[in-house]
């Protein structure tokens, strides 16, 4: 009978206390779980309006890509109501600032930005005026309103509206392009603060305000 040699004992030995306890040997440490990987840095492409108000905030709209929950937007201020509509679009409020072009910044929560450069520029407001032909009416009677603007510019008009409130059917009148004129207004039959506003380029953007009118 062949003697073992002193390997054959310890390769003996270390199978035979393996099979003992009832457990194989041990195998290659497994490797740890991949990191996941960061999201995509978000993209800006464009943002409309492209110009912004020196004088009153502006409301945006903000394309692009990668956009998350929590975003925020920075167009040389720190924009206010913003909402991640989805992962293209973007809404807020532009504060007013000095004169001057700014980077539309968009930041999403975990840091990553994304820059479009120069793309919003800051203008000085132009002369919109309103003037009411008086301070206090009746309840359902007559007045006028006077506006002036810089040049005529179609799709402008003007609204009458409750302080504070939002738009309705209480009166409104286009300006038909001209840079200056005088509608005549039936007033609201509800009693009430209201105000003259010039509106512009067909949308709800209002560039000028009149005094308070009281209707009573």
């Amino acid at each position: 009978m062949r003697k073992l040699t002193h390997w054959g004992v310890l390769l003996a030995l270390t199978f035979g206390i393996a099979a003992c306890n009832g457990q194989p040997p041990a195998g290659p440490t497994p490797l740890p779980p991949a990191a996941p990987s960061a999201a995509a840095a978000p993209t800006v492409t464009a943002i409309s309006p492209s110009t912004g108000s020196t004088a009153r905030p502006t409301p945006v709209q903000i394309t692009g890509t990668g956009f998350l929950a929590g975003a925020t937007v920075t167009i040389d201020v720190v924009a206010g109501s913003v909402t991640v509509v989805n992962s293209t679009t973007i809404t807020a409020i532009v504060p007013a600032r000095t004169a001057g072009p700014a980077d539309v910044v968009v930041t999403n929560p975990g840091g990553s930005g994304g820059t479009l450069p120069a793309a919003f520029t800051y203008s000085f407001d132009e002369p919109f005026t309103l003037t009411p032909s008086t301070n206090v009416v009746d309840a359902g009677g007559e007045m006028s309103v006077s506006w002036t603007a810089p040049s005529g510019r179609r799709g402008d008009w003007i609204a009458i509206v409750r302080v504070g409130g939002s738009y309705n059917d209480d009166w409104y009148g286009l300006t038909n392009g001209a840079a200056s004129g005088t509608h005549t207004v039936m007033v609201p039959a509800q009693p009430g603060q209201y105000e003259f506003r010039y509106l512009v380029n067909d949308s709800f953007r209002d560039v000028a305000r009149s005094s308070p009118v009281t209707v009573r």
